[in-house]
């Protein structure tokens, strides 16, 4: 593929330098050499604007191309009602503008026009990128990748660093600009234990930003001001259709009414924490036999299925066990206990 592209660059060189230089000897012949060498050097300047041109178009994502398009169209409207006004205005009060002057107010015009119109479309591309779902032209099918932004619990949790470094939440981490100002703000108040509690939270910023394949990421969203900071959090994720990771669990009733999910970091350490282990003693209730004689089958209060060895001439009573292991199968974890004996177990 390398070296089908170079050689294509090769022809359309030579095709730039010979159609320039015929262009020349087209309009002058008096000096073969210097003609030649002014067509070949205007085609070989050609083809390495085109080449810068192709480079920046590749180090971009067809999001950012479609929004300076849009930045561009609108900038170009701005221009055209702005001079428009301004020609409109003089004429009102009886002069018109000529010549140079006419020139470059029209000029500096479209050129303000045209940098107003660019930043104001990057500044609330979040916005009209959702409501113009059509120009992200993505295949039919194709699943997003959601992102998922940071709280200030989240960030102050010692556990996202090692969450981080697993990799599964590369370039999907996201903290909001209004995140960190509010930690900026917190650090300096006047209260020394919630000075103390930024600075972590800052430090813990900076660790995530040098982890290189974590790919972090700070995002300005235009929420108002006026919106305390969880509120700000759940209108921005709402709006992008990102995802909350946190460590407090008093938001997660109210992000399920807007239709936000929250990634809890203390239930990820719930999910993969092991819900007993070997050795561990089990009051547990047998339900019902097991596929072996004398097993006994119960469960825990998570539903987790729990095998008796010993258990099956206890049903209905709820008996001690020991942990002898657990394992995964398709209908979830199962964990197997030895059914404790009466003159050690005592009374259940």
């Amino acid at each position: 593929m390398e070296r089908n592209n170079l050689f294509y660059r090769l022809v359309f060189f030579f095709i730039s330098c010979l159609v320039t230089t015929m262009y020349e000897f087209s309009i002058t012949s008096t000096d073969p050499i210097n003609t030649f060498l002014i067509g070949f050097s205007k085609g070989a300047l050609i083809f390495a604007l085109i080449s810068l041109a192709e480079l920046a178009f590749k180090n971009s994502t067809l999001r950012a191309f479609n929004t300076t398009l849009v930045g561009i169209a609108i900038g170009t409207l701005m221009g055209y009602v702005a001079i428009n006004c301004v020609h409109t205005l003089f004429t009102l009060l009886g002069t018109q503008l000529k010549g140079e002057a006419n020139n470059f107010l029209t000029l500096t015009t479209y050129l303000a026009s045209l940098y107003l119109g660019l930043t104001t479309t990057y500044a609330s591309a979040e916005v009209w990128w959702l409501s113009i779902p059509f120009v992200q032209l993505s295949p039919a099918g194709q699943a997003k990748k959601r992102e998922i932004l940071l709280d200030i619990s989240a960030i102050e949790d010692i556990r996202l660093t090692d969450l981080a470094r697993l990799g599964i939440l590369d370039h999907q981490l996201v903290i909001p600009t209004f995140v960190v100002k509010e930690v900026q703000k917190g650090m300096e108040a006047q209260d020394e234990a919630t000075k103390t509690r930024y600075r972590k939270c800052f430090e813990q910023i900076k660790r995530l930003e040098n982890m290189q394949t974590l790919g972090l990421q700070q995002k300005e969203f235009h929420i108002s001001e006026l919106d305390d900071l969880p509120t700000k959090l759940l209108r921005t994720a709402k709006l992008v259709q990102a995802h909350i990771l946190t460590s407090e669990q008093n938001s997660m009733k109210i992000a399920e009414e807007e239709g936000v999910t929250i990634i809890s970091i203390e239930g990820i350490a719930n999910a993969i924490k092991p819900s007993a282990q070997r050795g561990e003693i089990l009051s547990i209730k047998i339900q019902r036999p097991g596929k072996e004689p004398k097993q006994g089958v119960g469960y825990l209060e998570d539903g987790t299925m729990v095998v008796v060895n010993g258990g099956g001439e206890f049903l209905g009573e709820t008996i001690k066990t020991q942990v002898l292991s657990q394992k995964y199968s398709s209908s979830g974890k199962i964990i197997f206990c030895n059914a404790i004996p009466h003159d050690e177990k005592g009374t259940p």
